[in-house]
């Protein structure tokens, strides 16, 4: 299979990343709005515990509060990610993968995701607090992604520098 062009990996890969991001933006929209509204559930449900078809607890607990908040969190750190690779793929479809920007790219996934492990174990401590459900499983795997995107991103580093040496050789 190709990697640069019409049905090459990489439009294979940029298609699944679009259809990533509009569902992480749906996803976004819904956190933000359940943040939004979840001091007023108490009041609306009051209003609509006077029916008899509707029956609501309108308790709100603080666990629920940094359950949501935690979703939040995890989505803009996978909409940042995806938003970063789909820039990568585009100059990886026009050609010319090892430039600069791409390194720079890869070091702010890694850094993202570094992010995201680290606000992880900051929720998992508040969730002992507050009595949320938020799992702080520690991953070898998720540590291990992080290392080899930052060493790729050194990758790429030295690949724009020797290939601007190469062009300015020529």
């Amino acid at each position: 299979m190709r990697a640069i062009g019409k049905g090459s990996l990489a439009s294979i890969l940029a298609v699944g990343l679009h259809v990533t991001r509009v569902v992480l933006w749906i996803a976004l929209g819904g956190i933000t709005f359940a943040i939004i509204l979840m001091p007023f559930v108490p009041f609306i449900a009051g209003i609509f515990t006077g029916s008899d078809h509707i029956n609501i607890d309108g308790d709100i607990e603080s666990g629920d509060f940094f359950e949501v908040t935690h979703a939040f969190v995890n989505t803009i750190v996978m909409l940042f990610v995806v938003n970063r690779l789909l820039e990568i793929l585009k100059t990886l479809r026009f050609g010319s993968p090892f430039v600069k920007e791409n390194a720079d790219r890869f070091r702010t996934v890694g850094y993202a995701l570094l992010i995201g492990e680290g606000a992880k174990f900051a929720f998992g401590f508040l969730s002992i607090l507050f009595d949320a459900e938020i799992d702080i499983d520690f991953s070898f795997i998720s540590w291990l992604a992080i290392i080899a995107v930052l060493v790729l991103s050194e990758v790429f580093r030295e690949g724009a520098r020797m290939k601007e040496e190469q062009d300015l050789t020529v």
